[in-house]
């Protein structure tokens, strides 16, 4: 998809943004950045090439319209070359400035860089790659000096691990993105990049099996969540391809429409992504989602088993109360072979 082999290094330009929320403020560069020839082919292959490798992509969102998506905005420009690229840059470190409210958001620098020359499914393409380091790591230099070695100590960001980055591609190419720093807050992408994961049937799997994690803990009786994890089995198992819809048509029939309704809002707003009902997804796929889900078996509250060989299933689960707890008697059952 991308081959970064010809890339070529046109731009560069770096920003320090600290945190709003810390009041931190914000140091604009006023010119481009100059590096070493050195210097940007370690650039393309820590940065660049990394990036471009991702398999996961996303796609440019925003409420009413996607006009207003700051970097997808001023990206456009700069591979149409319509302004200058610092004072792009600036309203880029501006944007993700006025974005970083989060208490746990850590300063950082910002920087970017303007390829050309990169293959972009078979086309000659601009891409523009941008990073924020918010970790310095501690380093020892050792310079020789009149016959012996001066042992010093600098601080500076490593090459080998990206922390926070995105590979921005023209036109409906996409974002490829890096987050190794979002277990405290997904501000880089939710609110700085604002992006969301391109549809998949891998992407719409997990969704699949999102709703049936959800659907499955609405449901109090164990019996009745053997039954749907045995429908949807069975589902899977007839089918090549299925559908967000066919899920939740299937799990309409254990939970109310406003249970669903809420499990689907849930999933919605974790995954950011506009669900369709009628996204074709390979059933193999959904198999793989749904096998940690239909493997358990809840026998009571606080209390399950997992049948680890798919060829079993679950037929019934019958509960005694007694006065040292609780007998559960399982029926197991062999599935038919197809």
């Amino acid at each position: 998809m991308i081959d970064v082999s010809a890339a070529r290094l046109m731009k560069v330009a770096v920003h320090r943004v600290g945190s709003k929320a810390h009041d931190e403020g914000i140091s604009l560069a006023e010119s481009e950045s100059t590096v070493s020839e050195s210097l940007g082919e370690l650039f393309i292959d820590h940065y660049l090439l990394p990036l471009s490798k991702q398999k996961n992509v996303y796609d440019f969102f925003h409420e009413s319209d996607i006009s207003l998506n700051a970097v997808a905005n001023i990206s456009g420009k700069m591979f149409r070359e319509e302004g200058e690229f610092i004072a792009q840059t600036q309203a880029l470190a501006k944007h993700l400035y006025a974005v970083s409210t989060h208490q746990n958001i850590s300063s950082g620098d910002l920087l970017f860089l303007l390829y050309s020359g990169v293959m972009v499914n078979g086309i000659e393409s601009t891409v523009l790659a941008v990073m924020k380091m918010e970790n310095k790591d501690n380093f020892i230099e050792i310079n020789e000096n009149s016959g012996t070695f001066e042992v010093s100590e600098r601080s500076g960001v490593s090459l080998n691990k990206i922390q926070k980055g995105a590979l921005i591609l023209p036109g409906s190419a996409g974002v490829l993105v890096v987050d190794n720093l979002g277990q405290k807050t997904k501000y880089w992408l939710d609110t700085f990049l604002k992006v969301t994961p391109r549809a998949s049937s891998k992407s719409y799997a997990k969704i699949c099996g999102s709703i049936l994690k959800g659907v499955t803990s609405k449901i109090e009786d164990s019996q009745v969540i053997t039954e749907l994890n045995e429908e949807i089995t069975e589902k899977i198992n007839s089918s090549d391809l299925m559908s967000v819809g066919e899920i939740k048509s299937l799990s309409s029939r254990y939970i109310d429409s406003e249970a669903l309704e809420e499990v689907m809002s849930g999933v919605a707003s974790s995954t950011g992504i506009d669900i369709s009902d009628n996204y074709e997804i390979k059933a193999k796929d959904v198999a793989r989602q749904a096998k940690p889900i239909t493997s358990r078996v809840r026998v009571r509250a606080g209390v399950g088993m997992i049948i680890s060989d798919a060829k079993y299933s679950v037929s019934g689960i019958s509960i005694n109360d007694n006065s040292d707890g609780f007998q559960a008697i399982i029926d197991i059952k062999s599935r038919k072979k197809d």
